[in-house]
């Protein structure tokens, strides 16, 4: 687990960190590798008890819960260059549909034109009612993924009425916790979203919208003079597909825009290495911590910065909080050892079985 405590020599280095971040164009951005070990495999579930003792919030989404969060929320703010938020938006439910019904080769040409045509007809109303009440985000009235299914049933190629059929389990079956309308309203200035029991099928599509449900709030988090940050655990699933990949690649571009500071947290760094949008985000972050890595990767991870045999001894067979933090174009080896026998390791700690007196 990726602790947000840290010891006295990361803390400064997290402040160097942001002293050299003018020269770096203010890309305030992480990433966190780490190799995966048996013995502590990361719970999308382990931060409850860190929220908890923070007094911090929960937001668990899952199927029978009553917490919904809305992907076709639209904030008139999160706009491209154009200033249109719909083409934004467009690409985040060629996304999600992407995760949905894409297949082994995700969508065609003629798909994803289905898809800005329905995405267009769907946000008519709603952009009038955001006109004519000077709001520039309402939960209430913004469209489902209901609206854009009954608008997709009356397209008339055969490809729309495909797509519309592999849509309906998550509009009216088992799989409709996504077609509500948001009812969940994050206050807490530390707030987990806990999708361990969403099913192993929905992960992927749940992550993407809990992270555009955070896009909205960084959106207007900004309009506040706030910074928002956020921390993506399991990001390797967000880097599966093309179209979601490529997307996730545009917030990591774009959040420093609104004021967003992302930290990416992964064990499947060789999965990351071999995605090219993967390799972007990892490349436009300012801050990125290494601990223990494979062989493999180990090498590949030398490669890209030049990391010498001397500082790659701490990312070798490396003891728990060992690593190298590399800040712009310096490499600082660490050694967090925590001390065990405290309250702040104990609710941090992922391993199983381990005897904390």
């Amino acid at each position: 687990m990726f602790m947000l405590i840290a010891n006295e020599s990361i803390l400064r280095a997290a402040r160097k960190s942001d002293e050299m971040l003018e020269p770096y164009e203010w890309k305030r951005s992480r990433t966190v590798l780490r190799r995966e070990r048996a013995s502590n495999r990361p719970d999308l579930a382990d931060y409850y008890e860190l929220a908890k003792n923070l007094g911090g919030a929960v937001v668990r989404i899952a199927n029978g819960s009553k917490s919904y969060i809305n992907p076709f929320d639209m904030h008139m703010d999160n706009t491209d260059d154009d200033g249109d938020p719909v083409k934004v938006k467009t690409d985040f439910i060629e996304t999600v549909c992407e995760i949905a019904i894409g297949g082994r080769y995700g969508l065609s040409p003629i798909e994803k034109s289905i898809i800005d045509r329905c995405v267009n007809v769907v946000y008519e109303p709603y952009l009038d009612h955001l006109e004519k009440t000077g709001k520039r985000i309402d939960y209430q009235a913004a469209p489902t993924m209901l609206d854009f299914y009954n608008v997709m049933n009356m397209q008339s190629q055969p490809e729309a009425v495909s797509m519309a059929l592999s849509l309906e389990r998550y509009v009216k079956g088992a799989l409709d916790v996504f077609s509500h309308h948001t009812n969940i309203e994050i206050d807490n200035r530390f707030t987990v979203f806990d999708i361990k029991n969403i099913g192993s099928g929905l992960k992927e599509l749940g992550l993407q919208i809990c992270l555009d449900n955070i896009w909205n709030k960084m959106v207007s988090n900004k309009a506040k003079g706030r910074d928002t940050w956020f921390y993506i655990d399991e990001f390797y699933l967000l880097m599966q597909k093309p179209t979601s990949a490529a997307y996730i690649a545009e917030i990591w571009k774009r959040a420093r825009k609104w004021n967003g500071i992302p930290t990416a947290i992964t064990q499947n760094v060789e999965d990351m290495l071999k995605s090219e949008d993967a390799r972007t985000v990892i490349n436009n972050c300012s801050f990125r911590m290494l601990l223990g890595q494979a062989p493999m990767n180990r090498k590949q991870l030398c490669q890209m910065y030049d990391i010498s045999p001397e500082e790659e001894k701490y990312i070798s067979a490396a003891k728990p909080g060992m690593g190298l933090l590399q800040i712009g174009d310096d490499i600082i080896p660490v050694d967090d050892s925590f001390p065990k026998h405290t309250q702040l390791y104990r609710i941090m700690s992922t391993k199983p079985h381990e005897d904390l007196g």
